[in-house]
């Protein structure tokens, strides 16, 4: 069943693996939606690992930006 629910995917829970997939469980932002199940193709997701790694890295410099400006913009409000 396909669904066509969006979801932030917070934390995997459990990695595991059969013939060619990847199983993860993972948990959003909404503790009432449980944990939610992916399945993904191994050899498709080790393919994308380069740019999941630039993107991750990425996301993290940009984040670590706004943090730094964030509390520099509260340090000039004290």
């Amino acid at each position: 069943m396909i669904s066509n629910n969006e979801f932030f995917l917070d934390r995997i829970v459990s990695i595991c693996s059969t013939t060619g997939v990847i199983h993860l469980q993972v948990t959003t932002l909404n503790p009432e939606e449980g944990f939610i199940d992916i399945e993904v193709n191994a050899r498709e997701l080790l393919n994308d690992i380069p740019s999941l790694h630039y993107f991750c890295k990425k996301a993290i410099k940009e984040e670590d930006k706004a943090t730094k400006k964030k509390y520099k913009e509260f340090k000039n409000k004290l």
